[in-house]
């Protein structure tokens, strides 16, 4: 009886279990795909006495990046069934039978997803041997190890325990009242994220803006501190998206003249955009400036850096993905907003508007924060002549066009996604 409401609820959520499905599509591929490379002949990682240890540390690197993009997605995921979760409580389910249910949902998916991930990293090997040989000027073979389909196997099964332990845990901590209100339901993860303090709101405002600007001033004198020191900034960049961005937002919104309602509504819609998304706007910063500094590492032999090359141009790719994804899933449950829009006099021409300028808004606004950090990494090594102005651009695109992309994606689905 569960198994076959879980099979409704996809059904009926279709959309949303797609996006989610899809980003376990994504992680299992690349997880089977990083297992196969760290243990090929040349690289001869065995993650218990590893004489590389950059490779190891890049293919451990891009497995946990890969669980918390898992994380972040059940997070929203379960978010989504909150309304389905309080009706089962208010006729009688028990907790035990919710996270039987949401179990349900998520190891089908899962195990609809290895496969297909799999045939994809299959599909990629010969395309990344390939290049490999043709950079490193020797032959170059991934092949593939039954262990690493084990291996990729172990760590998404124990991904879905996990989850479903925080499922539970959901459903402990939210009354059937509080599962009808979304926006104040408690969060399975706060507590791994949430830092509280006392400080002043101005206070807050100029701690993080001096700890998000300073390291950047920082790395123009002193170049060889230019990831630690970007890292610094990443925690004043998350403290400012929360206390600077969002209220700066809601200042603009309070100050819009009603006689502006498209820059009213977009604005609206970004500023739960951020609030919904800026863990993984975080993460992405956090991974491409990690692994863009690998990259330019100066004691990288090649295929080091061939690796630390591969790793965040998938990292970069993965991570746009994840967010795309999590946004169309909040799109989708914006239907019933957009009608009430339309009721009180926005026309089909306003609303196409405020599509456009708040998906161009959301992405710019990361894609210009994905700059800030990067572009002055960049300009400092350059300006020392630690690297070629074409590489610098060259890494830049790698970050620019996934989430160009991205952007045109989320914008056709939300014209689809909302027809009035």
């Amino acid at each position: 009886m569960i198994f076959q409401d879980a099979l409704k609820s996809i059904r009926n959520n279709l959309s949303k279990a797609l996006f989610y499905w899809l980003t376990f599509v994504l992680t299992s591929m690349f997880i089977f795909l990083f297992f196969n490379i760290s243990m090929s002949d040349e690289i001869g990682v065995t993650f218990i006495n590893s004489t590389q240890n950059l490779a190891l540390t890049l293919t451990v690197f891009v497995i946990i990046v890969c669980m918390i993009i898992v994380f972040f997605a059940n997070d929203f995921f379960v978010k989504n069934k909150a309304k389905d979760l309080a009706i089962r409580l208010i006729c009688g389910a028990t907790y035990s039978q919710l996270a039987s249910y949401l179990l349900s949902q998520t190891f089908l998916l899962m195990l609809l997803a290895i496969p297909l991930g799999i045939i994809l990293a299959l599909v990629c090997i010969p395309f990344i041997n390939l290049a490999f040989a043709s950079f490193l000027s020797e032959s170059f073979a991934i092949r593939v190890h039954f262990d690493a389909v084990i291996l990729t196997t172990i760590i998404l099964v124990s991904v879905v325990f996990w989850t479903t332990y925080l499922n539970l845990a959901f459903a402990y901590r939210n009354s059937a009242s509080s599962l009808l209100n979304e926006r104040k339901m408690a969060n399975p993860l706060g507590s791994l994220i949430s830092v509280k303090t006392t400080m002043s709101a101005k206070l807050k405002r100029t701690a993080f803006l001096l700890c998000a600007v300073l390291p950047v001033i920082y790395i123009y004198f002193y170049p060889e501190g230019v990831m630690q020191a970007a890292m610094i900034g990443l925690f004043g960049l998350y403290g400012c998206l929360k206390h600077v961005l969002i209220p700066y937002i809601e200042k603009q919104i309070r100050h819009t003249k009603i006689s502006d309602p498209i820059s009213l509504a977009s604005l609206g819609f970004v500023r739960t955009d951020i609030q919904i998304m800026k863990n993984n706007i975080v993460l992405f910063l956090i991974c491409t400036i990690i692994l863009s500094s690998i990259v330019l590492s100066e004691n990288s032999k090649p295929l080091e850096m061939m690796l630390s090359m591969l790793s965040y141009i998938v990292m970069s790719v993965l991570l746009s993905l994840a967010m795309m994804f999590q946004y169309s899933t909040e799109i989708s449950n914006r239907k019933m907003l957009y009608q009430s829009l339309y009721q009180i006099g926005y026309n089909r021409t306003k609303l196409k508007n405020i599509m456009t300028r708040e998906v161009m808004m959301l992405y710019a606004i990361i894609c210009l924060m994905s700059l800030f950090y990067l572009g002055n990494m960049f300009l400092t090594l350059i300006l020392h002549g630690q690297m070629e102005t074409g590489f610098a651009l060259l890494l830049l695109a790698f970050v620019i066009i996934p989430l160009l992309l991205c952007a045109l994606f989320s914008l056709y689905h939300y014209k689809r996604t909302i027809r009035l």
